[in-house]
């Protein structure tokens, strides 16, 4: 059996991200976007970046006034750029003993685009160690890519390290799984609603998006029609709140 090889991981990374100021800034944009009514308001909150890549969600909360924020990476690569940037990134081989060890620290931990690079049978154990790691009533933000999405299959597989993808189902079966409480798994990037404004290019752009999700959903409710679809959602990715 071959031992497993090294990877760059900022090989792919950079297909979609580079390391200019324009765009860590239109990043920290969208990061914040999807934080800044999930996490502590508390500014002094601890607050953890699992998986922090180039440091764009830290970026979005330092520009948002929290200071006590730190991040974690296994690719050296990728945490050089974070670090250039002035965060605090430790690179680590075993994400799970790491937060073993850390035992009821932080107010909050982020885990955007990581818990699908890690094999299926380890990703309930890594969910288990953050909850660890939070203190009670701590809060886990998840994102993942979601198995329902039009293009479900390409933004899967579009990654070589990918394990799985998920649905709202089998997500809030890892987050109960692992201890977690109050788990809310975002819908609101479903068919949306019918786009006003037609007259402007994007509203044009935004009704070819809401007809081609509309019969996206006739063919759930033709092939699933014991399933909730009022809780789906067909963005690219699934995002989860859940605590401790």
């Amino acid at each position: 059996m071959l031992a497993p090889m090294p990877l760059d991981y900022s090989i792919h990374y950079r297909l979609f991200h580079d390391n200019t100021k324009q765009h860590a800034l239109e990043m920290s944009k969208y990061f914040w976007s999807l934080l800044h009514n999930k996490i502590p308001a508390d500014r002094d909150s601890y607050i953890l970046d699992v998986g922090c890549g180039f440091g764009f969600a830290l970026q979005a909360l330092r520009n948002a006034g929290y200071h006590n924020i730190s991040g974690l990476e296994t690719s050296a690569q990728q945490a050089n750029i974070a670090q250039a940037a002035g965060f605090s990134v430790e690179v680590v081989r075993d994400t799970t003993e790491w937060l073993r060890k850390k035992t009821s620290f932080f107010d909050a931990i982020l885990l955007f685009d990581v818990l699908e690079h890690v094999p299926v049978t380890k990703q309930v154990l890594l969910l288990q160690s953050i909850k660890a790691s939070l203190k009670q009533g701590g809060k886990i933000l998840v994102q993942v890519p979601n198995a329902s999405a039009l293009l479900a299959m390409r933004w899967r597989y579009s990654d070589f390290t990918h394990y799985s993808s998920y649905t709202e189902h089998s997500l809030f079966f890892a987050l109960a799984n692992a201890g977690f409480t109050e788990i809310h798994i975002g819908n609101d990037k479903g068919i949306g609603r019918f786009p006003r404004r037609l007259w402007r290019r994007s509203g044009r752009a935004a009704l070819r998006k809401w007809i081609v999700r509309w019969a996206w959903l006739q063919v759930y409710r033709a092939e699933l029609p014991w399933d909730r679809l009022d809780n789906i959602s067909f963005d690219l990715n699934l995002l989860a709140s859940a605590r401790a």
